[in-house]
């Protein structure tokens, strides 16, 4: 539940709030932007930076 909650909050981050990966990855508390990314890819099949530039689209 704590995960889905984390990918919701980077999602809408990444998507509407124009934050890029390295920001949203110290926010819900990432160690570090790789971590995230394999979190964020593992989870939606896309990396942050290509869901951020598909809901900005």
């Amino acid at each position: 539940m704590i995960d889905e909650r984390r990918l919701l909050e980077a999602r809408r981050l990444l998507g509407h709030g124009g934050w890029t990966a390295s920001a949203v990855s110290a926010h819900p508390g990432f160690p570090d932007a790789a971590d995230f990314g394999r979190f964020f890819r593992d989870r939606t099949g896309l990396t942050p930076a290509a869901y951020a530039n598909s809901a900005r689209a």
